[in-house]
């Protein structure tokens, strides 16, 4: 069960009898801290694309399939209080949510229905990554708080060449990598490798337009690359670069079709199926783009209209492959 070392990882002591309750001694409890039940009929059926209302603060999912879906999602939880979430990533059954305000990192099992959350010492979470050693990665404006697996307190990892912090992630190595913009026009992604605080640039392509996101294969430890050449105006949205380690100029490239604007990104467990935030040109609401990886044939896209569920946040896959 990996559910005990990603709530850990969050510094939280997990343990029969307990009741999902209990907080390592002398750390400050969360202000979410909670059982959330599932309401009557919202039984999760996989594989699921799961993500949150942003207005009801339900944790909602689409069951995942060619086409996609332009009905509602299926909300499977009761409200979790979170209303600015951008961020998620999935562990088993356990998922991880970067809250942006209050500023916190949520984790919530689907099948114990138990959540318990952390704050965020260093700034407002807008993203987040996992590692195969269930280190959580929390992506600040200019910093990342890194929650390491049986660690109470998060430490801090900044980088002088990023001030602007769009995506994060995390590779088979437990290498960290950051895409963002900072000082000199800087616009690109930077790299900390495992277990050291000092940042590099890599030597990739250069982006153009708006950043997109950085992910990783975990089946390949290529990494994923995602712009906006056409700068949202409905051009050449979702440009994705694929490189191969060494993580040099060398790539592979495809087009993620995006109707208005690409944003954040993840694979599903067999990285055979990309998922990437989008929005329609003429309507403005927000979709979710579903293309076969790593050829970006289109699959559909899913999405929830306006309304009570027509606002979501960020967004995962059960089942799920680490790292994500």
């Amino acid at each position: 069960d990996r559910l005990r070392p990603l709530l850990f990882a969050l510094g939280l002591a997990i343990a029969t009898g307990c009741g999902g309750n209990a907080m390592p001694g002398g750390t400050a409890q969360s202000s979410l801290l909670v059982t959330a039940p599932s309401p009557a009929g919202s039984h999760l059926k996989k594989p699921a694309l799961i993500t949150l209302d942003l207005q009801g603060g339900e944790l909602e999912y689409w069951q995942v399939h060619t086409g996609g879906s332009s009905t509602t999602p299926m909300p499977f939880t009761a409200s979790l209080g979170l209303h600015s979430a951008y961020g998620m990533v999935g562990d088993g059954a356990t998922i991880a949510i970067a809250n942006n305000s209050p500023a916190e990192v949520v984790a919530y099992n689907v099948r114990t229905k138990k959540s318990a959350a952390l704050p965020d010492p260093y700034g407002n979470p807008i993203d987040i990554a996992i590692d195969k050693r269930e280190t959580l990665y929390v992506l600040n404006l200019n910093n990342v708080a890194v929650y390491r697996a049986g660690a109470s307190k998060p430490t801090e990892l900044t980088c002088q060449y990023v001030n602007s912090a769009v995506a994060i992630a995390a590779n088979d190595e437990g290498d960290v990598f950051v895409n963002g913009y900072g000082p000199g026009s800087f616009m690109g992604v930077v790299e900390f490798r495992r277990g050291r605080h000092a940042c590099t640039k890599l030597n990739l392509q250069p982006e153009e337009g708006y950043i997109a996101g950085v992910g990783v294969d975990p089946k390949t430890d290529d990494l994923i690359v995602v712009d906006n050449p056409d700068l949202c105006a409905g051009g050449y949205e979702g440009r994705m670069r694929i490189y191969s380690k060494p993580y040099g100029p060398k790539y592979t490239e495809h087009n993620l079709n995006a109707n208005y604007c690409a944003g954040t990104f993840r694979l599903d467990a067999s990285s055979t199926r990309i998922f990437v935030s989008d929005s329609t040109i003429s309507d403005g609401y927000p979709v979710i783009d579903q293309r076969s990886y790593p050829d970006a044939a289109d699959e559909g896209t899913y999405s929830g209209g306006y309304g009570s569920h027509g606002s979501f946040g960020g967004f995962t896959t059960i089942p799920n492959t680490l790292p994500n």
